[in-house]
């Protein structure tokens, strides 16, 4: 591996920086939480600004977090770099960074709008199929009502209700509401953070510049091919990302995001310049 690059040592000072900065007055005791603040909200919500689009990929959540990014970074940027030079390098690193983001953004954009166009559809026509059909994909054991019960067993008794036809109009209405407040909580809820996003642009571009180096994984003593390698990784991530397990709170869509921009600027670069250390021919020697 060649050594540091300039632009890979100016972005891994800097995460750890603003990690140090973020997190060490709440470990001296501070009440304040200032990676709420730049970390990146769901650009419809209440919560958005626009400083987030740039300051939520030098936020980190915990240390295995920014550990993680910053090997990546430390081990494939500088060959990325040397291949691209610097000024080119840190715009594939931005653009990617923002291409993660527009793809998650892009992700929630459309999980609202189908929970818009579903409580639209039971305020429409309330039934038990209208009810069911925003609520068996939402995890109502996690929900609350204004008093603190879970919302688990009362949308329950609300579907025995509706199964019967005694399910009365308040109940109903209430019924609406709480699909607005899910929708609300979607738009302002769980915001993403980390600089997952930009190092997956810089892996997918050092798999389209290097396709035949190979790689190794931790404990796994056998090399395989960046060319194959990496895109089985985004491959795992976008099928996490389709299926939204539970117990998942990673933005895998970030990740897809991140790697389809920095595929497709090193394919761009790759065509169209030259590994700095190269020099044109004169045609006129």
């Amino acid at each position: 591996m060649p050594p540091v690059t300039p632009i890979v040592k100016s972005l891994l000072i800097l995460n750890f920086l603003v990690f140090a900065v973020v997190y060490l007055p709440g470990e001296m005791g501070y009440d304040i939480d200032i990676a709420k603040h730049l970390s990146l909200y769901y650009p419809g919500g209440d919560t958005f600004k626009p400083y987030q689009l740039v300051s939520h990929f030098f936020m980190h959540a915990d240390i295995t977090h920014i550990a993680f990014n910053m090997l990546s970074l430390y081990f494939l940027g500088p060959i990325v770099e040397t291949r691209l030079g610097a000024k080119r390098f840190l715009f594939l690193y931005l653009v990617a960074a923002l291409g993660a983001a527009g793809l998650h953004s892009l992700e929630n954009w459309y999980q609202i709008n189908k929970y818009q166009d579903l409580a639209a559809a039971f305020q429409a026509a309330p039934s038990l199929k209208t009810l069911n059909a925003f609520f068996d994909s939402v995890n109502t054991g996690g929900l609350v009502n204004g008093s603190g019960r879970s919302l688990s067993p009362i949308i329950g008794k609300l579907q025995n209700q509706m199964a019967l036809g005694q399910a009365t109009p308040d109940a109903i209405s209430q019924s609406y509401t709480w699909m607005l407040d899910y929708v609300k909580l979607l738009s302002n809820g769980q915001p993403v953070l980390g600089a997952s996003g930009a190092v997956s642009g810089v892996a997918a571009a050092f798999a389209v510049l290097f396709p035949w180096q190979k790689l190794q994984i931790l404990f796994i003593p056998i090399g395989i091919y960046a060319a194959y390698l990496i895109p089985v990784f985004f491959l795992i991530d976008l099928i996490l990302g389709v299926l939204k397990l539970e117990i998942d709170n990673i933005a895998h869509f970030a990740h897809v995001g991140g790697a389809i921009t920095g595929a497709l600027i090193a394919f761009y670069f790759a065509k169209t310049t030259l590994p700095p250390w190269m020099k044109r021919a004169d045609p006129n020697a």
